[in-house]
């Protein structure tokens, strides 16, 4: 496992993740994803296509993220989740919370 991720929060309001989202990486990401709403403003889409792994870690930090939403009276969606993510997401019976769909297997 590795601590390297990075986040890149866009004008169209969609924040790229790419890396782990572990127990070692989301609260340096969750810290990273606060100072970047307060430059770039709200955002309505999380994308995971870069991420390879999510643990549950992950899974909460994706739960913060979509209840900080709600609270604002905003609903995030959160895409292209890895399937372990999913998997997760899936015995928690948390995936229609989050708002959240796995990646296509279209190519």
């Amino acid at each position: 496992m590795t601590d390297t991720y990075s986040i890149n929060v866009g004008s169209d309001g969609t924040a790229r993740l790419t890396g782990e989202l572990t127990f070692e990486t989301v609260a340096r990401l969750h810290r990273e994803m606060e100072q970047s709403l307060s430059k770039t403003g709200p955002i309505e889409q999380v994308d995971l296509s870069g991420v390879p792994l999510a643990d549950s870690a992950g899974l909460a930090l994706m739960l913060e993220w979509q209840a900080r939403q709600r609270k604002r009276g905003r609903e995030l969606s959160i895409v292209n989740a890895p399937d372990n993510l999913m998997h997760l997401a899936k015995l928690s019976e948390a995936v229609e919370l989050l708002n959240l769909s796995g990646r296509s297997t279209q190519e």
